[in-house]
């Protein structure tokens, strides 16, 4: 499959980050308890090796049976913002809390702990300012691999030792909109044995040319994706974009070609663009087909 010249990549980048106001998370994860939510929300800071930074933040929705069975533990997801969000625009702006506590009030998803990871690239302590969410250009044009290289190592990690996690691919998945689904792509194809499930929601393939530095991450696609999918137990993989996203003619080429491939996954179209109200959709679909 022919690439997109790289001045055709960079206008739709363009027009991406600056048409994503639908993209924007507040500058300050504030969440502690929300009103009508079954579950709790819990921050956690953590150390990060990142040159110039010293620590990160995600934000945990944890099911509304955790504090009462001490002994039960539970799969996560892994769920990372676009350009312009931090880690919690996806309650902010895609009501992923209310979303989950609808499909478990409903019977159709099963519980499982919600990771809100922070994956913009920072300058330093002085630059991270409590996890603020950053210019849209400049958070997909400094798309490096450095937070996609630390991410099994610091985030999974760190849920696996704080929360009562299933420690076992079967019981995670990892899944973004935008710039997060292509990051979420890279990081579970680097990683064929750590995430038994993925979701790809608005994703674009090929990373921009800011990750020059890390092609050992961003490079090589395909032989990684086939490394992916012969990897065991086999990974649950979906593809999920709306007919009016200006990815949407990628995306349907992509589709094509994990078709020859013989890559086993799902590919859903909505009507809908490069909107938060497809974004919704698609985490509740996703969501519903999870850790079953």
């Amino acid at each position: 499959m022919r690439k997109l010249p790289i001045i055709l990549i960079a206008f739709l980048s363009i027009v991406s980050c600056s048409t994503a106001r639908y993209a924007m998370g507040p500058d300050s994860p504030s969440i502690k308890s929300i009103p009508g939510l079954m579950g709790s929300v819990e921050t956690v800071e953590y150390p990060t090796a990142e040159r110039g930074l010293s620590k990160r933040r995600i934000v945990a929705y944890l099911p509304a049976s955790y504090h009462q069975d001490s002994l039960r533990r539970y799969p996560v997801m892994y769920l990372l913002h676009g350009a312009r969000g931090n880690e919690i625009t996806w309650q902010e702006r895609g009501k992923a809390f209310n979303g989950l506590d609808s499909l478990v009030t409903e019977g159709k998803a099963k519980e499982f702990i919600l990771v809100l990871p922070n994956v913009n690239n920072y300058f330093g302590d002085k630059d991270y300012k409590n996890g603020h969410a950053v210019n849209a250009v400049r958070a997909f044009w400094t798309v490096d691999g450095v937070v996609e290289k630390l991410f099994v190592e610091e985030v999974v990690a760190l849920t696996d030792s704080v929360f009562r996690t299933i420690p076992e691919k079967e019981a995670r998945a990892i899944a973004g909109m935008s710039s997060g689904a292509l990051q979420s792509v890279y990081i579970s194809a680097n990683h064929p044995d750590v995430f038994g499930y993925v979701g790809a929601f608005s994703p674009y393939y090929y990373p921009p040319i800011s990750v020059a530095g890390n092609m050992d991450f961003y490079g090589r696609i395909w032989p990684k994706l086939r490394r992916q999918f012969a990897a065991a137990p086999p990974v649950s993989y979906d593809i999920m974009i709306g007919n009016k996203d200006f990815f949407y003619p990628h995306i349907r080429a992509i589709d094509r070609k994990f078709t020859e491939s013989g890559f086993n996954h799902r590919f859903t179209v909505i009507p809908d663009g490069h909107l938060w109200t497809a974004w919704h959709a698609f985490f509740m679909r996703f969501s519903s087909t999870v850790f079953k």
